[in-house]
This record gives C-alpha cells, structure tokens and sequence, in this order.
C-alpha cells in the first residue's frame, strides 16, 4: 500500500462530499511457479485499503460516500507489471 500511497497525486479539488460507485480492479502479477487459480489476497481488504488512502489522499471527504462498490482481483501474466484502477461515478458521471 505504500507504494500505491506514493504512486496515487493528491487531489487538487475540493474532496468529493456525495454519494459515489467505487469500481476498483487489482491486477496482481502472477508468480511465475504459481499454480493458483486467482491471486490469494482478500478483495475485500484491498478494496478497504483503497478506500482509506482515497480519504486520506484528499479525494473523497469521507469514505462513508461510497454507497455503492465493485471489485474485481486478477493475475496478469507471468513478467507482466500489476496494477490497481479505481473508477468512482456519481450520478452515472465520472469524477
């Protein structure tokens, strides 16, 4: 998480005071002896820790205006670089 800490900008606006979708994909890199089927962390403390680093990032007033939210975890292949997108809409706009 820390290097999702450093990676992430600070928001410049105004932090977002409405109710809000978080859509939030984990792209984990898969080892290359794995014989896993899907990556072995919880989604839903990695939705969790993406939550609180919104907030604390400056994006979100409060992480109680997520009212709605969806996760999807997933290998990338062997050699390939994970990554994490976050999509937050509200009213069916993004922000």
């Amino acid at each position: 998480m820390e290097e999702a800490n450093e990676l992430l900008p600070t928001w410049d606006q105004s932090p977002i005071a409405e109710p809000v979708t978080a859509s939030t994909t984990f792209a984990i890199p898969r080892a290359r002896t794995s014989k896993l089927i899907v990556p072995r962390a919880d989604g839903d403390n990695l939705e969790k820790a993406i939550y609180d680093l919104l907030e604390r990032k400056g994006y979100l007033e409060d992480d109680k205006w997520i009212t709605e939210g969806h996760w999807t975890k997933k290998f990338v292949p062997y050699g390939e670089t994970g990554f994490t997108t976050i999509v937050l809409t509200s009213g069916g706009r993004p922000l």
